[in-house]
């Protein structure tokens, strides 16, 4: 188990020099490349597995709404991940979850368990330089800003916030409804 505060994921890990390093994490005889990826997390990490080509980029980067708590980290990070996936052989790039349906711009309600139409969890590194540009556009507005596969909420505030709930409860509760 690693702790997710930022110390016991550099401690655990040997990070020297957070969030730009990238270090190797040996499971026994298979390395994994760990890098710090910040923005929505201030712990948060990136990980690559050639032996699958896998790059797992958790909740920075997946089909869905991307908070970015600290906007500046967030676009470092994905400038980090664009650059060490275009370094590699990728041959899936993975979020830890899926928000958007199958209809580009569109998402599911927040706490919606039932995800008919959703899209496929994997995106191509197309879709991480995507990512990057669209995160360089919204740059300078706080709040959601809608793409095709993902919605950027650069420093969501309370109101945006309020939002994503209001949304999510009317939704169960139409769903609950006879």
């Amino acid at each position: 188990m690693v702790g997710r505060e930022l110390e016991a994921v550099q401690r655990y890990f040997g990070f020297t020099s957070w969030p730009d390093q990238v270090v190797k994490l040996d499971l026994g005889g298979r390395v994994l490349e760990v890098t710090g990826s910040p923005g929505h997390h201030r712990a948060a990490i990136t990980v690559y597995d050639r032996w699958t080509g896998f790059l797992l980029t958790g909740d920075t980067v997946l089909p869905g709404r991307l908070y970015a708590f600290d906007f500046r980290e967030f676009q470092a990070s994905l400038d980090r991940i664009v650059v060490l996936a275009e370094q590699r052989e990728v041959t899936h790039v993975l979020g830890c979850h899926i928000e958007m349906t199958d209809q580009p711009g569109r998402d599911y309600p927040l706490g919606a368990t039932y995800q008919p139409n959703e899209r496929s969890l994997q995106m191509t590194i197309e879709q991480l330089r995507a990512a990057r540009a669209a995160a360089a556009t919204a740059a300078n507005k706080k709040g959601p800003h809608r793409f095709d596969d993902f919605i950027i909420y650069n420093e969501p505030g309370v109101r945006d916030q309020l939002r994503l709930a209001a949304h999510g409860l009317l939704h169960k509760l139409r769903r609950q409804a006879p």
